[in-house]
């Protein structure tokens, strides 16, 4: 698939970006860090010695080796002693900006075509099968300069995969028939993209590139470009010409040692090595300098600047240390206290070696959507605070300053960084900057320069390299001239668009700024500019990164190591008693007997400890990962379940705590923290950031989420009527972009939870709530619900006992009416979940929109397996890879009925199921609906036909799937919580589904699966009709029409859904999903 676009979102990239390693000072007014700092070691060069070139994080285990094969392709092994999931990627610098004009979207069709066969494996479904039995997947994607191919499988089958993967680039077939067949695919996405709000901005940036640059091209490629003769000689042609050892990376990560990793590259040298030289393309493409208008259905203000490549600038990143002053300033705070926006979030978007796209996303009030030309005034608040930057940096002192706490935080975040980069990334990244830097490339800033910062913001000044868009739901089209539209204030307040691209199904006006619009948004206000604060000093970075020692801790104990087999046979009381307290004291042992106690427990226990049963508080010491950091959780489970009011209050109380959130706590988020609150059935806050400063993070969360807490002593000032409002449309906007979404996303997330689960509130009915809730109804909800939960609490990582305990009790009470006399109630609702009883059941739904050219259409097939048993788990473990990857080659590959094609098991509540997935426009869903019960019954052939050897190869690699430990803290963090919050403690579930996996035959999982999908199977089609679809393809026009139509042609065995007449289980307990 071609890349949406090659972006890094700044606000999140502070985060983890900003690493340091050495530079050397490259001009008068560039400083390296450790001319800033004397006392602070930024890198350790002991260990770039012991990794050949490699710089790596100094907490990554893992081990490098960088060589380069006889034909110039290069290539990193990696050698990762923890992970039993082993992954390669191979990126060619060639992409649609290679094609040529004749056949646009040649270079997205060729990545199609070497995934479907080569001389050496012609089967086109033999490398998608040899992925599902190793619990693997692949993709690939297309970008303007380069096409990154990448997949995962267990490392058992690594040698085999690598071979298969090399032959994609030695021999491809490019087989007619199969070319024929892989258009559709091709079509299909491009019809899924262009029926997508996502993409308008990056089309509307191709209508606006200069028509002699390549990015002016049409690259994701349709069936009226591939019906021109000689598209098969074209694709060969374009391989031959443009693939080529010399411009191609290829990285590899497994536990296989780097000498046996260096015997299985063999085959990637016979890779043909043409000596080509990558083409520069050294010039803007884009044509910006005015202001564009165009239909949404997402509204939003966009700014994007078009600047001086940054591929260069690695050790410096100019745009990021400006954008961190734009985002910890006090820019955005000052334009949302104006009433003006909901919000501003940044990005690069589009980037390549000679250009950057540094883009503003805003979304406007319901004020500033009124009066468009408030537009004008928010872009001249923007220039004005980047005029203000000017003034600030210019200062040696500050600006030196700021690179001192930019690098601090780039070291952190760099040594001590959780999430790695994926292969794919790698491999991008090898093909453009040293080999040397390829893990610290993204995140180095060692290198002040003065000079480079401030000619960025001339860039950014300068309003020839800005286009500001302005997207709206309510503009339209007319062919008419619009002679009387002459200046940028009239263009502004015209609603009627007067450019169209049937190509894009994009409908737009632009125009050029005149002198006056220029004027007023560049004119330098210094009152304005009084008001602009910068951010403030960072007390967030830590200075203490040391591990804890239990053993130093004088109240401390160590949990007994718990053994799976223990917990098999307890129910949920027994484990709870078994993990209470359940510790030793560390006090017994001598020093050193103690370490190797604690030593033994970090290596072998995988389980917490729990220190409250009443409060639920969970403990576990966790500094394996040699990071010094806590992953906390916090959850209130509500007793009675939630009426559509309440429900919509905390949504509303949930907008409200993020917005005050982010404008008090932006410096720690800008510090290698992070939090996730999320008000919705249960109210979860989970936290994530170094050690030392998480306590007093928590305390900051509690102050600005506390609906108890007196207004004087809480930053969320509930009583302000303006917030409160903003709160609401940000509701409103989020529930109305859901329904923007593309329609098997539509499908996921709204329409199926509200047939499976009774108390689902249907967003619509949400929608009304908003409209009618007051400001003191929302809070006495929110105080209402708070007043009888039950919590659950779990903090694991760099953190002793006695301090999680003191954060858990803080955190508690901090959501805890204290004046409140009444005792905690641990009855809890039932959870009403669908029961199809046998049932086949069709919801047949068309989903009228403006977008006269959607003419895709989804099918969700869901098959009911029933309540929860514990050899549910283990056989859909086993179904799941063969039963994706033969879905994926009949429904997708074979008959080209859509682009997007899956298969997951799902659980709901206590009940579980499966889902079958297919959004195309090939079939109509009640036919797709037909061919997938098709496709499950020749399945069942499949299987009775699979042999023993393949049987024992689908449980080996199942299995080493589910014995894969946690990589990370955070994952580790994540899969614990899992358990603890729904409540069922089921720490083992791994290991009972491997057991049970072990023993199931190939007869047992054929039972099953015919008892699930053919024999008795109770399912429900959810099938979802885009407008084009019915209006073009089934020539109707009315929703009575539709509904006569799906009455007539359903199958006989079926019935339409009626939720009236619908049974329900009672789930008493939630249960988890491996």
């Amino acid at each position: 698939m071609p890349q949406l676009f090659y972006q890094i979102r700044l606000s999140l990239v502070i985060l983890i970006l900003l690493s340091n390693i050495l530079a050397f000072a490259q001009q008068q007014n560039t400083i390296s860090f450790d001319e800033a700092t004397n006392n602070y070691s930024f890198l350790q060069l002991e260990n770039e010695k012991q990794q050949g070139t490699i710089i790596k994080p100094l907490i990554d285990p893992k081990s490098y080796k960088y060589i380069e094969l006889e034909n110039k392709l290069k290539v990193l092994l990696i050698h990762d002693p923890n992970s039993e999931i082993a992954s390669a990627a191979l990126d060619v610098q060639t992409g649609s900006w290679n094609e040529p004009n004749e056949y646009p979207g040649l270079a997205h069709f060729c990545e199609h075509m070497l995934f479907v066969g080569s001389v050496k494996y012609p089967r086109p479904d033999y490398f998608d099968e040899l992925l599902a039995k190793g619990a693997g997947h692949s993709n690939a994607y297309t970008d303007a300069t380069n096409t990154n191919y990448y997949f995962e499988i267990t490392s058992q089958y690594l040698d085999k995969a690598l071979d298969t993967f090399a032959h994609f680039f030695i021999d491809p077939l490019f087989n007619e028939d199969l070319i024929e067949r892989e258009k559709n695919a091709v079509n299909s996405e491009y019809e899924i993209d262009v029926s997508s709000e996502d993409w308008k901005i990056q089309n509307l940036f191709t209508l606006f590139a200069d028509p002699k640059h390549p990015a002016s091209r049409f690259s994701l490629g349709n069936n009226e470009v591939f019906k021109k003769k000689g598209i098969e000689n074209a694709l060969k042609s374009f391989f031959e010409q443009n693939y080529s050892s010399n411009i191609m990376s290829l990285v590899i990560q497994s536990r296989i040692n780097l000498q046996e990793m260096e015997r299985l590259i063999k085959p990637f040298s016979r890779i043909k090595n043409l000596n080509l030289q990558p083409p520069q393309f050294s010039s803007f493409p884009y044509q910006f300098g005015f202001l564009c208008k165009y239909k949404t259905e997402k509204d939003q203000l966009t700014l994007n600047w078009q600047l001086k490549g940054r591929e260069k600038f690695s050790h410096q990143k100019p745009i990021e240390f400006l954008d961190y002053i734009i985002q910890n300033g006090n820019l955005i705070d000052f334009l949302k206290e104006q009433n003006l926006i909901i919000s501003l979030s940044s990005e690069v978007f589009m980037e390549e070696s000679s250009f950057t796209n540094y883009m503003m996303e805003i979304i406007l009030t319901e004020k500033s959507q009124e009066n468009e030309e408030v537009v004008a005034e928010i872009i001249k608040i923007i220039l004005n605070y980047i005029q203000k930057l000017e003034v600030w940096l210019s200062d040696d002192e500050y600006i030196n300053q700021l690179f001192k706490e930019q690098s601090k935080i780039s070291k952190l975040n760099f040594n001590y960084l959780t999430e790695q980069l994926d292969t794919s990334t790698m491999a991008r990244i090898l093909n453009r900057q040293k080999s040397k830097e390829v893990l610290s490339s993204e995140f180095i800033i060692d290198t002040l320069d003065k000079e480079l910062i401030l000619d960025y913001i001339e860039q950014l000044k300068n309003t020839q390299n800005l286009i500001i868009l302005i997207g709206n739901h309510q503009y339209s089209y007319t062919n008419e001239k619009a002679d009387d539209i002459k200046s940028n204030k009239q263009f502004l307040q015209h609603k009627l668009l007067h450019e169209k691209s049937n190509l894009y199904r994009l409908i737009y006006s632009k125009q050029k700024f005149d002198e006056h619009f220029i004027n007023f948004i560049s004119k330098q206000d210094e009152k304005l500019q009084e008001v602009f604060e910068k951010p403030l000093q960072n007390e967030f970075i830590p200075d203490n990164v040391e591990l804890i020692s239990l053993c130093e801790s004088t109240k401390s104990k160590l949990p007994k190591i718990v053994h799976s087999d223990k917990l098999k046979s307890l129910d949920q009381q027994s484990k709870l008693n078994l993990f209470l307290m359940a510790g030793q004291d560390l006090n017994q042992y001598s020093d050193e007997q103690c370490s190797l106690e604690e030593h033994k427990y970090q290596k072998q226990n995988h389980y917490p400890i729990l220190l409250n049963k009443e409060q639920q508080e969970w403990w576990k010491s966790q500094t394996s990962y040699k990071l010094p950091f806590i992953f906390g959780a916090l959850q209130m489970k509500y007793q009675k379940t939630l009426s559509l009011r309440q429900f919509t209050s905390l949504r509303l109380y949930n907008f409200m705590a993020d917005e005050i959130i982010s404008k008090e706590l932006k410096l720690p988020l800008s510090s290698g923290y992070s939090y996730e609150l999320d008000m919705n059935k249960k109210t979860q806050i989970k936290v994530y950031g170094f050690s030392e400063h998480v306590r007093n993070l928590f305390k900051k969360l509690c102050s600005c989420l506390n609906p108890f807490r007196d207004k004087s002593k809480s930053f969320l000032e509930l009583n302000e009527s303006k917030r409160f409002e903003i709160a609401k449309q940000s509701l409103l906007l989020s529930i109305k972009n859901m329904y923007q979404d593309n329609l098997f996303e539509q499908a996921i997330q709204i329409y199926l939870p509200q047939i499976l689960q009774k108390d689902s509130h249907n967003p619509a009915k949400v929608i009304e709530q908003i409209n009618q809730i007051t400001q003191q109804e929302m809070l006495q909800d929110v105080r209402d619900i708070m007043n009888n939960v039950q919590y659950s609490s779990l903090f694991i990582g760099n953190i002793d006992q006695t301090e999680a305990s003191k954060i858990s009790n803080e955190v508690q009470s901090c959501t805890r009416n204290k004046e409140s006399s009444s005792t905690q109630d641990n009855h809890q609702d039932k959870v009403a979940i669908i029961n199809l009883k046998g049932k086949n059941l069709i919801d047949s739904r068309f989903i009228e929109s403006d977008n006269v050219d959607d003419i895709n259409g989804v099918t969700l097939n869901y098959y009911q397996i029933g309540q929860r048993k514990q050899m549910n788990q283990a056989f859909m473990k086993l179904l799941e890879p063969i039963l994706n990857q033969q879905a994926y080659n009949y429904l997708r590959t074979d008959l080209q009925l859509g682009y997007v094609v899956a298969v997951e098991f799902k659980t709901t509540a206590c009940v579980d199921g499966a889902l079958i997935l297919v959004q195309g426009s090939t079939e109509i869903p009640m036919k797709v609906n037909q061919i997938i019960d098709d496709f499950l019954d020749q399945f069942s052939i499949y299987l009775e036909q699979m042999n023993n050897r393949e049987f024992q190869h689908l449980k080996h690699g199942v299995i080493t799937e589910l014995k894969e430990n946690p990589q990370s803290l955070s994952e580790e963090g994540d899969r614990l919580w899992k358990y603890i919050s729904a409540g069922t403690i089921e720490f083992e579930d791994r290991q009972v589904a491997i057991e049970e996996i072990r023993k199931i035959s190939k007869q047992e999982l054929i039972e099953f699966y015919k008892n699930s999908f053919i024999n008795s199977k109770s399912k429900l089609s959810l099938q979802l009709y885009g407008q084009g679809m019915v209006t073009q393809m089934m020539n109707l026009e009315t929703q009575s029409e539709f509904n006569e139509f799906i009455s007539n042609t359903k199958p006989k065995e079926a019935q339409l859904f009626d939720p009236l007449t619908a049974s329900y289980y009672q789930c008493e307990f939630e249960a988890t999903q491996i």
